[in-house]
């Protein structure tokens, strides 16, 4: 790893994590280490993780809930071949079920969701301000701790100047939520598939509401303790003609 020189002496010896068209992830004690696909070129090509990109995040940005690259790691000729993250615990994972860890995210309460919301909206303007562009937000994208929804996977993440880019990420912001509560939805009731449509034409409406989240916070004002399960209940409820 660059900022200290530690030595990994097999990363394939460690537990893997998560793997994807891009790369593997690794655990390493408290942190994830980013073994990643492809040649310099096609990584370039692709929109991923290259190394100035790597390097750019990890000096500019300041981010409490996306994971953003800390280190980055060179193979044994000095050759950038991935970056390193924190590591962060999933207790909604499925190897937790049945232990005193696990958590459903229905779980986790309104004000659960609005800490989130709001500590999320800090992260997307600070890669505002620092000319970064959210991108490739996916299902994959969430994980959630004992604070609730965190985001990973920056690597399509992409630096550019102008293009009103506090519009788009104010877009790409409310739509982790809308989401997260459409995917919540999915699971209180079973849906056919235009009510499923239905509600996914409310999540692309909500991710282009100018005040989504001010809304979000009147709405549930009263019912902070309320668990996510039954919000989405009742939501759906109110959603669906």
């Amino acid at each position: 790893m660059r900022n200290n020189l530690e030595t990994i002496p097999n990363i394939y010896d460690l537990k893997k994590i998560g793997a994807g068209h891009d790369g593997i992830v690794f655990k390493y004690g408290n942190r994830a280490l980013k073994l990643l696909k492809y040649d310099i070129h096609t990584r370039e090509y692709k929109g991923l993780m290259i190394f100035k990109k790597a390097i750019f995040f990890q000096q500019n940005l300041s981010l409490k809930r996306i994971e953003n690259p800390i280190d980055i790691m060179l193979d044994v000729n000095g050759v950038y071949i991935g970056f390193v993250t924190n590591y962060l615990d999933d207790i909604t994972s499925q190897e937790k079920i049945g232990t005193p860890r696990y958590k459903d995210t229905g779980q986790f309460t309104c004000g659960d969701l609005i800490c989130a919301a709001r500590e999320l909206e800090e992260d997307f303007d600070n890669l505002t301000q620092n000319n970064v562009l959210a991108k490739d937000i996916n299902r994959g994208s969430y994980i959630y701790t004992t604070d609730f929804i965190h985001l990973c996977d920056m690597d399509k993440y992409v630096i550019q100047n102008g293009g009103n880019l506090e519009q788009l990420n104010r877009i790409n912001l409310q739509f982790v939520i809308a989401k997260f509560l459409y995917f919540e939805m999915l699971k209180s009731v079973d849906l056919s598939q235009s009510q499923k449509n239905h509600l996914s034409k409310w999540v692309r409406k909500q991710s282009h509401s100018y005040n989504y989240f001010d809304q979000l916070e009147e709405e549930v004002r009263y019912d902070y303790a309320m668990p996510l399960c039954d919000y989405a209940k009742e939501k759906v409820k109110i959603l669906l003609p």
